[in-house]
């Protein structure tokens, strides 16, 4: 293990395994032990054909906004963005589309999402990955797969993403560029305390807070061209682009299991809205499976995106309450 500062850097002179018609190149071992687990560095061959290159993305892009789902689509401006910094404090780009071509001197963080469904070729390409991703971890992945998507993140040179937590289990594949992506345990809740991983479960993006005193936590992985590091669900982390135009294939899959996790931290945000003080998830299984089995009916039997998979049950329970707020607020006029 080597060092940049105060972060660690991993080796990674792995003997890796592999056919000719594999994407990942990777220890089956390393693989096994660490997935969903530790962060981890591999190689990767999803390069060629030109799928990822900025022609091919531009396209992309004008296909997701002519067809009516900017959703899908979000483009922010990070000039003056940092580690630590918060997502909704940084101005949206307004000529989208346009951004992607100028992107080598705009200062801007673009995101595709879910492109499988605008491309049949990323389809394609996320069916493959998955399907090796289940042969190396040695379980029946797919079958507790709820929402798979292939994400393409684009970025202007020198820009920083900042810190945050993520529901999903995740695999970053670098295609063009480089980057250095600051991993931390996603368990370590002196980092990310029980009661902000409740508030991002209520569905705020930004609930985790970077302690720059505890920085010496993370290990920081630099990517180039053939590399990928697996983000385990929760793990916070933190990406810093190189002095170069970075393009990165996220591919990323809510569970089944992850979601009745999330099911345990909403309903303790609940509980402690009432003002008790809840368990975290793992300490009692009766009571992780109680809290489960009272939330799991408010979930979306046939999801539409991703908030419908992961926040559903909170969405539901406040929907009368806001009804009720808009109701007061008509009244008092």
């Amino acid at each position: 293990m080597t060092a940049i500062g105060s972060m660690k850097v991993p080796n990674t002179d792995y003997s890796i395994s592999r056919t000719l018609d594999t994407l990942l190149e990777v220890n089956r071992d390393i693989f096994r032990s660490n997935f969903n687990r530790k962060s981890f560095k591999f190689n990767h061959s999803l390069n060629g054909g030109g799928l990822f290159e900025i022609p091919r993305l531009v396209q992309l892009a004008k296909r997701m906004i002519a067809g009516g789902t900017a959703a899908n689509f979000s483009a922010l401006n990070f000039r003056r963005a940092s580690v630590d910094s918060k997502f909704t404090a940084l101005p949206e780009e307004q000529r989208l589309a346009e951004t992607v071509e100028r992107l080598g001197e705009s200062g801007s963080w673009i995101k595709l999402t879910r492109t499988q469904d605008f491309d049949p070729e990323y389809g394609e390409m996320l069916t493959s990955i998955i399907d090796e991703i289940e042969a190396l971890s040695g379980t029946p992945l797919k079958r507790d797969i709820t929402w798979p998507t292939m994400t393409l993140f684009l970025a202007s040179p020198k820009i920083a993403t900042p810190f945050h937590i993520d529901h999903e289990s995740n695999f970053l594949f670098q295609v063009q560029g480089e980057k250095d992506v600051c991993l931390f345990d996603g368990t370590d809740r002196e980092l990310v305390p029980d009661r902000e991983v409740e508030r991002f479960y209520n569905g705020n993006a930004e609930a985790a807070n970077y302690r720059e005193d505890l920085q010496e936590r993370g290990t920081v992985y630099r990517l180039t061209p053939g590399t990928v590091v697996h983000h385990p669900p929760l793990a916070p982390h933190w990406v810093r682009n190189a002095d170069n135009i970075s393009v990165s294939v996220s591919v990323g899959f809510c569970m089944r299991a992850l979601e009745d996790r999330a099911r345990v931290y909403q309903a303790n945000f609940i509980l402690r809205m009432i003002g008790l003080k809840p368990l975290p998830p793992g300490r009692s299984p009766a009571r992780d499976w109680m809290k489960t089995s009272l939330l799991r009916p408010l979930e979306h039997r046939h999801p539409k995106n991703y908030g419908d998979v992961v926040f559903a049950p909170m969405t539901r329970l406040k929907a009368p309450l806001n009804v009720a707020r808009r109701l007061l607020g008509r009244a008092g006029k």
